[in-house]
């Protein structure tokens, strides 16, 4: 049963976060404790789905360990978010989308460790998360056939970090339903997830810190002493709308101590990193400055190819990796690949470094 509701929660359970303009003519209300306050502004979507950068929002999660989460929007571009969601079982990103008078979900991948700008990908779904007008009672179906409809405008909501009047959402399924619960500059507040049992699972918002996303990443480098390659596990911050070319970048001409060596030149660029689902290999760009400045000879070289490929397919969980300079596959002298060819990642024989 507890497997059960934890795939049902990743799949029904959805984060909506907007920055989009429209309009009814409702008056809205919104309260902390038990003091109702009529702001006598309109309603609109963007008031319910803001789009806040660099902030995280973490949610306890009751009756269910993977009802727990965190989010973050990685990505804002125009009237399109894309939200990283991370909850005990898994990672996954959303792209929310308005258009037409309707704020969806038109992109979900699971298993989404790394960061990538998914905001102008090919849409892989359509989910209508909330629809105008903004008044009670207005119906429309889900992406699966089921019927969502706004049930209040001023719902009255316990969070562990407040009490909020809310607009309330309800999805009805065969034998459960769920209601999530925006908030004005908020977002979603909680979600509420019901059997005809009278289980229910419970996702609250606890904290909310503007700041930006910190993650791990492995990252290998040739050893200064001897020639070979170590790694670290170091931590990254990402804030949103950062380019993680820029931040891999510098992962990779800051190697942590002495002892261990940068693999690119300090005038090394890395121009794109594209992971390509049809092959699931990552394609990486440099600047030229990876050859003209790398003087090495091939023994050498090989550690430096192991310390880029290595460090690039862990982040993307890959095990290919095609390397191009300026457009053109990587070719040195001593090593070459063609198009439709790749460096492997190894990590045979490589351990973590440790000072001493």
């Amino acid at each position: 049963m507890k497997r059960y509701l934890a795939l049902m929660l990743i799949i029904i359970l959805t984060i909506s976060l907007t920055g989009c303009k429209s309009s009814n003519t409702k008056e809205k209300f919104n309260t902390l404790g038990d003091e109702e306050i009529s702001t006598g502004e309109i309603l609109t979507i963007a008031d319910y789905f803001p789009f806040k950068e660099n902030r995280i929002m973490d949610y306890e999660g009751i009756g269910n360990e993977y009802a727990e989460r965190r989010t973050f929007i990685e990505f804002v571009e125009g009237n399109k978010a894309q939200i990283k969601i991370m909850n005990p079982g898994t990672v996954f990103v959303k792209v929310v989308e308005y258009k037409d008078g309707e704020m969806a979900e038109i992109f979900s991948e699971g298993e989404f460790y790394h960061i990538e700008n998914m905001l102008n990908s090919s849409s892989n779904t359509k989910d209508i998360l909330l629809k105008e007008p903004l008044e009670v009672g207005n119906l429309w179906s889900t992406k699966d056939g089921h019927k969502r409809s706004i049930t209040s405008l001023n719902q009255r909501i316990e969070t562990p970090l407040g009490i909020y009047e809310a607009l309330e959402v309800t999805t009805e399924f065969d034998e459960s339903k769920i209601k999530d619960y925006y908030v004005k500059d908020i977002g979603l507040v909680a979600s509420i997830f019901s059997f005809e049992d009278g289980i229910e699972i419970k996702t609250l918002l606890k904290s909310i810190e503007n700041k930006e996303q910190e993650m791990e990443i492995i990252s290998f480098y040739p050893t200064a002493k001897d020639i070979g390659t170590a790694y670290v596990v170091q931590s990254i911050e990402f804030g949103t709308n950062d380019s993680i070319e820029d931040i891999i970048e510098s992962v990779l001409k800051n190697p942590p101590t002495n002892k261990l060596l940068s693999p690119i030149s300090s005038d090394t660029k890395i121009n794109k990193i594209h992971l390509n689902r049809s092959s699931w290999t990552l394609e990486a760009d440099f600047s030229k400055e990876l050859l003209e400045e790398m003087n090495a000879g091939s023994t050498f070289e090989t550690e430096i190819l192991k310390s880029i490929v290595n460090t690039l397919g862990k982040f993307y969980d890959v095990d290919k990796v095609y390397l191009t300079i300026e457009g053109t596959p990587y070719e040195s002298g001593h090593y070459g690949i063609r198009i439709g060819e790749y460096f492997k990642v190894d990590t045979g024989n490589i351990e973590e470094f440790k000072e001493r």
